[in-house]
């Protein structure tokens, strides 16, 4: 009597239990990764992902400033300075400091796809623009 085939019918169910010994680990694993992505990670990289094309229009805007009105800007939001402080630090007059803002800030606005309704906040200081009425 020959053993092969009963050997091979053996091997067989033996394999086939692997198999779904198999595909039911990997069906485990597959989900515990997928319970290990929140969805607040997903939404994190979504954010992350307008941020860098965010930082890339902004960039790209302050590169479009004029010299002196990126000046400006510069001075007043990373000089901490007012608007007196950048009028003497620049020798122009106060009037010519607040129009390189606005300017300034209106076109960052546009880059950045600020509706105009938004309002800037004031962060502390006192000479920031007023909120309109």
């Amino acid at each position: 009597m020959n053993a092969r085939p009963w050997l091979l019918g053996i091997a067989t169910r033996l394999l086939q239990k692997h198999v779904r010994l198999e595909a039911r680990a990997w069906k485990g694993m597959v989900a515990d990764l997928a319970a290990q992505l929140s969805p607040d990670m997903i939404e994190q990289a979504g954010a992350r992902l307008d941020a860098v094309r965010l930082t890339r229009r902004l960039a790209s805007a302050l590169r479009g400033l004029s010299a002196a009105d990126r000046d400006t800007l510069l001075l007043y939001a990373w000089g901490d300075l007012d608007y007196a402080g950048i009028a003497m630090a620049l020798d122009v007059p106060i009037g010519t400091v607040r129009s390189r803002l606005n300017r300034a800030r209106r076109l960052l606005r546009t880059a950045a796809g600020t509706p105009d309704g938004e309002q800037e906040r004031a962060h502390g200081r006192v000479d920031a623009v007023a909120p309109h009425a």
